[in-house]
Protein backbone atom coordinates (compact mmCIF):
# COMPACT_ATOMS: atom_id res chain seq x y z
CA UNK A 1 0.00 0.00 0.00
CA UNK A 2 3.13 2.41 0.79
CA UNK A 3 4.56 2.24 -2.86
CA UNK A 4 1.19 2.27 -4.16
CA UNK A 5 0.66 5.48 -2.53
CA UNK A 6 3.95 6.72 -3.55
CA UNK A 7 3.50 6.23 -6.95
CA UNK A 8 0.13 7.84 -7.05
CA UNK A 9 2.26 10.98 -5.07
CA UNK A 10 5.03 10.81 -8.09
CA UNK A 11 2.49 11.04 -10.37
CA UNK A 12 0.68 13.61 -9.39
CA UNK A 13 3.83 15.72 -8.71
CA UNK A 14 4.98 14.67 -12.01
CA UNK A 15 2.39 16.61 -13.82
CA UNK A 16 1.24 19.11 -11.26
CA UNK A 17 5.34 20.23 -11.43
CA UNK A 18 5.20 22.79 -15.01
CA UNK A 19 2.43 24.32 -12.65
CA UNK A 20 3.91 24.85 -9.75
CA UNK A 21 6.68 27.69 -9.47
CA UNK A 22 10.65 26.63 -9.36
CA UNK A 23 9.32 23.15 -9.30
CA UNK A 24 12.04 21.87 -10.91
CA UNK A 25 14.35 24.20 -10.15
CA UNK A 26 17.72 22.56 -9.31
CA UNK A 27 15.99 19.21 -9.97
CA UNK A 28 18.53 16.50 -11.13
CA UNK A 29 17.46 12.99 -13.24
CA UNK A 30 17.99 9.89 -11.32
CA UNK A 31 20.25 7.50 -13.34
CA UNK A 32 16.98 4.64 -13.02
CA UNK A 33 15.07 7.31 -14.77
CA UNK A 34 12.45 7.43 -12.47
CA UNK A 35 11.69 11.68 -12.91
CA UNK A 36 13.14 14.58 -11.15
CA UNK A 37 14.52 14.21 -7.57
CA UNK A 38 13.45 17.09 -6.00
CA UNK A 39 16.91 19.07 -4.50
CA UNK A 40 16.34 21.82 -1.18
CA UNK A 41 16.07 25.30 -2.67
CA UNK A 42 19.19 26.13 -0.72
CA UNK A 43 21.32 23.79 -2.63
CA UNK A 44 19.45 25.46 -6.00
CA UNK A 45 20.87 28.65 -4.52
CA UNK A 46 24.44 27.42 -4.19
CA UNK A 47 24.32 25.89 -7.74
CA UNK A 48 22.77 28.79 -9.44
CA UNK A 49 22.08 32.30 -6.71
CA UNK A 50 20.08 33.63 -9.55
CA UNK A 51 16.78 31.25 -8.73
CA UNK A 52 16.21 33.40 -5.81
CA UNK A 53 16.84 37.09 -7.71
CA UNK A 54 14.88 35.53 -10.41
CA UNK A 55 11.97 34.02 -8.00
CA UNK A 56 11.85 37.81 -6.03
CA UNK A 57 10.91 39.85 -9.11
CA UNK A 58 8.56 36.46 -10.08
CA UNK A 59 10.62 35.70 -13.42
CA UNK A 60 12.73 32.72 -14.43
CA UNK A 61 16.52 32.75 -14.18
CA UNK A 62 16.63 32.72 -18.71
CA UNK A 63 13.95 35.23 -18.20
CA UNK A 64 16.15 37.73 -15.84
CA UNK A 65 19.24 37.03 -17.80
CA UNK A 66 17.38 38.11 -20.92
CA UNK A 67 16.66 41.78 -19.07
CA UNK A 68 20.21 41.63 -18.33
CA UNK A 69 21.43 41.45 -21.65
CA UNK A 70 19.54 44.10 -23.28
CA UNK A 71 21.25 46.59 -20.23
CA UNK A 72 24.34 45.12 -21.21
CA UNK A 73 23.97 46.11 -25.66
CA UNK A 74 23.04 49.58 -23.90
CA UNK A 75 25.73 50.32 -21.90
CA UNK A 76 28.74 48.67 -23.26
CA UNK A 77 27.50 47.04 -26.52
CA UNK A 78 26.93 43.89 -25.07
CA UNK A 79 30.36 43.46 -24.16
CA UNK A 80 29.87 41.38 -20.22
CA UNK A 81 33.95 40.68 -20.43
CA UNK A 82 34.90 44.57 -21.09
CA UNK A 83 37.46 45.99 -18.60
CA UNK A 84 38.70 49.94 -18.69
CA UNK A 85 39.67 52.15 -16.63
CA UNK A 86 36.39 53.59 -15.91
CA UNK A 87 33.68 51.09 -16.53
CA UNK A 88 33.30 47.27 -17.02
CA UNK A 89 31.38 44.22 -17.82
CA UNK A 90 27.62 45.81 -17.82
CA UNK A 91 28.65 49.65 -17.32
CA UNK A 92 29.28 49.71 -13.43
CA UNK A 93 32.21 52.00 -12.87
CA UNK A 94 34.46 50.00 -10.81
CA UNK A 95 33.94 52.13 -8.01
CA UNK A 96 30.16 50.53 -7.36
CA UNK A 97 31.33 47.28 -8.51
CA UNK A 98 33.63 47.21 -5.33
CA UNK A 99 30.95 49.67 -3.52
CA UNK A 100 28.09 46.68 -3.50
CA UNK A 101 30.60 43.89 -2.71
CA UNK A 102 31.38 43.01 -6.60
CA UNK A 103 35.15 42.69 -5.97
CA UNK A 104 34.62 39.38 -3.71
CA UNK A 105 33.94 38.10 -7.27
CA UNK A 106 36.54 39.48 -9.15
CA UNK A 107 38.66 43.03 -9.36
CA UNK A 108 36.70 44.63 -12.04
CA UNK A 109 33.30 43.60 -12.80
CA UNK A 110 34.10 42.47 -16.68
CA UNK A 111 36.68 39.48 -14.76
CA UNK A 112 33.21 38.03 -13.51
CA UNK A 113 30.96 35.94 -14.92
CA UNK A 114 27.68 37.05 -16.31
CA UNK A 115 25.67 35.72 -13.06
CA UNK A 116 28.28 37.49 -10.96
CA UNK A 117 27.68 40.52 -12.51
CA UNK A 118 23.77 39.83 -12.43
CA UNK A 119 23.45 39.55 -8.73
CA UNK A 120 25.64 42.81 -7.95
CA UNK A 121 23.52 44.44 -10.87
CA UNK A 122 20.48 43.46 -8.54
CA UNK A 123 21.73 44.44 -5.34
CA UNK A 124 23.34 48.17 -7.52
CA UNK A 125 19.27 48.54 -8.49
CA UNK A 126 17.96 47.13 -5.28
CA UNK A 127 16.11 44.30 -7.32
CA UNK A 128 14.76 45.79 -10.27
CA UNK A 129 16.42 45.39 -13.64
CA UNK A 130 16.37 49.13 -15.86
CA UNK A 131 14.43 49.38 -18.72
CA UNK A 132 16.80 49.29 -21.35
CA UNK A 133 13.80 49.39 -24.36
CA UNK A 134 14.87 51.82 -26.78
CA UNK A 135 17.95 52.73 -25.58
CA UNK A 136 20.46 53.53 -28.30
CA UNK A 137 24.16 51.70 -27.49
CA UNK A 138 27.26 53.65 -27.34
Amino acid sequence: MRRASFAFLAALASVLAPFWPLANAGAVVAPHDRGPLKVPITVALRINPLVHEASAIGTSVARLRAMWQRVAICEVGGDWDMVGPLYSGIGFSNATWSAYGGHRFARLAGQASVNQQILVGMKVTGGWVPDQYGCAPW
